[in-house]
């Protein structure tokens, strides 16, 4: 009975139970592999190690303590601003303050013109894409590889024994072998080898008959690793830390850009808040011009040079408080143009930005329990380090199955043929005649000491340990901004009443002290000389108006400051981009390599990516 085919069959079907088939080792194609885990499936904060999900219970229960820790040793203030509150400085800021063009901005235009432009944002999206090819490059372990080698062997050696040759005293030999096939790896760990030799002999011996032949061999090799290097866990392994690696990267683009647009934001308030400044300087500046030209008018009058002096140095330090103011504008602008990188913004060097955008002085909703509990599921530094903890664990698992003693299954199957002809009639000899070899063995390997392995795991371990500090590590930090960055949005709030409160009655100083002093004039007070009464209301007068001018600059500032504390609690919850209505998307560029870009919605309920 001819058992060469049923042989083949078997080992055919057993290799095709074992790795998932000859299609997929023949098209290199992943069907055999299993799935890879979802992006879903790896963000969730929750992980099976046995120390962490006891640990995010607590820092829940942590989270739900927060409400009492926002809560201010002041009593709640009383002061109302109103709603239509727009003095003549707020109203001015939104009108060219200076000689160059004047251009209305808004956050959500500048929100825009970064996604589309921002160098910086494209180098953050960059750093995904890049992990991403790890992914592919740990799959390309299970690449199909095809082989070919040809050698050519002349053998020229002398002859100790006369059976060798028959007679000549020095052997000759001419050997040509060709060998082609292909191999594969499969998440088993399975290692196959699928070959077919061709090969050709002639010498001078008289016994080699006859004296050219061809030999054919196909040959099929699988070696299945049972201990070291066995498994799917540990074969998939590498793909899963490939993927944790470019999801870690993701929420590091998350981060960098959630604080990208807080810098932005940041800066456009300031940029409010020194030219609101600007216009109080500025009018601050006229008015002490009106002091000095009345001091001066005076001078033979009533006015003595102290009076004068006075004046003048008042003058010149309101002066180089508006210089200074001044620089602070441009700096704001300049800031911007670069946070932005637009190039029309950029190549307008006389621009001036102008904020559109009104100021929010009524009180937000704070909630730092909610807050916490927000940040904690999506935090992006928190999922960083979960995502990195999981990485940990699985280079862990990987090394322990590195420690143990390599013992792998080999098994060999062929069959031959052999011709007086060419290589065709060899090849097809060693399928209708004789029958196949096969063999079945072992290899054993351990090394006694083990040091590497053991070393390295110890390594593994300690790695382990570390990022397990470095999560509590995280998760403490951001809580603590929480709970910073709620407490700001609220005291924000606060002191702006209270400087609304302080500009109020500044205000009213200032014109008391102007009131009294016409009063004064029109009707001279018995006994006072004029020099006294001159000097009581310069001096009175240079003081309300530092102090109100302090009190209006106060208050725009403790204003853009409450402003950028209710985007900061956003990006501490780590919302700001769903909080701006900005989403990642992910497109190719015209090379084909992918690209990663945040789009933001509009107010329409459109998406944009360019506003001008």
């Amino acid at each position: 009975m001819n058992f060469r085919r049923p042989f083949l069959l078997a080992l055919v079907l057993a290799w095709t139970a074992r790795t998932g088939g000859p299609a997929a080792f023949a098209a290199g194609k992943d069907d055999a592999l299993p799935e890879l885990p979802t992006q879903a499936e790896l963000q969730i904060p929750l992980d099976p190690i046995a120390e962490e999900n006891p640990l995010f219970e607590a820092y829940r229960a942590e989270a739900a303590t927060f409400g009492r820790g926002t809560r201010g040793f002041t009593k709640k203030s009383d002061v109302k601003i109103p709603a239509d509150f727009s003095p003549w400085w707020i109203r001015g800021q939104k009108s060219s303050i200076g000689s160059s063009i004047g251009k209305d901005i808004t956050i959500e235009n500048l929100y825009l013109r970064a996604l589309r432009n921002s160098k910086q944002i494209r180098v953050f999206g960059d750093l995904p894409v890049i992990r991403e090819t790890g992914i592919r490059e740990a799959k390309g372990a299970f690449d199909t590889n095809a082989f070919l080698q040809g050698k050519f062997d002349r053998s020229n050696d002398p002859v100790g024994n006369t059976l060798t040759t028959g007679g000549a005293s020095r052997f000759h030999q001419d050997s040509w072998a060709f060998e082609a096939g292909a191999k594969k790896k499969f998440i088993t760990g399975t290692e196959v080898t699928l070959s077919q030799k061709l090969g050709q002999v002639a010498n001078n011996s008289i016994y080699f008959t006859p004296n050219s032949q061809s030999t054919g061999e196909l040959s099929l090799s699988i070696v299945q690793p049972l201990l070291k290097g066995g498994g799917v866990g540990y074969n998939r392994a590498t793909m899963r830390i490939a993927k944790l690696d470019s999801d870690i990267a993701m929420a590091e683009f998350v981060r960098q850009s959630e604080s990208h647009l807080l810098e932005i934001t940041r800066t456009y308030w300031a940029l409010y808040a020194a030219r609101v400044t600007y216009l109080q300087k500025a009018k601050l500046v006229e008015e002490t011009v009106r002091i000095a030209d009345e001091m001066k008018a005076r001078q033979k009058v009533d006015a003595q040079q102290t009076q004068l002096f006075r004046a003048e140095s008042a003058l010149a330090e309101r002066r180089a408080d508006l210089i200074r103011n001044e620089a602070a504008i441009r700096n704001a602008q300049d800031r911007l143009k670069a946070l932005t990188s637009d190039p029309e913004l950029l190549a307008s060097a006389n621009i001036e930005l102008i904020p559109g955008d009104r100021l929010v002085l009524a009180a937000s909703v704070v909630d730092a329990e909610q807050a916490a509990a927000t940040a904690l599921d999506h935090r992006p530094e928190i999922n960083q380090a979960f995502l990195q903890l999981r990485a940990a664990t699985l280079r862990e698992n990987m090394q322990r199955n590195e420690l143990l003693p390599e013992l792998n299954l080999v098994l060999q199957g062929s069959l031959g043929g052999l011709s007086g002809g060419d290589y065709a009639d060899a090849y097809g000899k060693q399928y209708h005649e004789g029958g196949p070899g096969f063999s079945a063995g072992f290899i054993f390997s351990i090394p006694l000491e083990n040091n590497i392995a053991r070393a390295r795991l110890d390594r593994r371990r300690l790695e382990l340990r570390q990022q397990l500090d470095q999560l509590k590590t995280t998760i403490d930090s951001v809580f603590l901004e929480v709970k910073i960055s709620a407490r700001e949005a609220a005291t924000a709030f606060r002191e702006t009443q209270a400087k609304y409160s302080a500009v109020k009655a500044f205000t009213a100083d200032v014109e008391f002290v102007e009131a009294r002093r016409a009063l004064q004039t029109a009707s001279p007070a018995p006994g006072v000389n004029d020099e006294a009464r001159t000097t009581i209301f310069l001096d009175n007068l240079l003081d309300a108006q530092d102090r109100r001018s302090n009190a209006e600059e106060e208050f725009i500032r403790a204003a853009a400051n409450y402003q950028i504390a209710i985007v900061n609690l956003e990006r501490a919850k780590g919302q700001l981009l769903a909080y701006s209505d900005v989403r990642v998307i992910r497109e190719k560029d015209p090379k084909g390599l992918p690209v990663l870009r945040l789009e933001k919605g509009g107010r329409d309920g459109k998406s944009h990516t360019a506003s001008k």
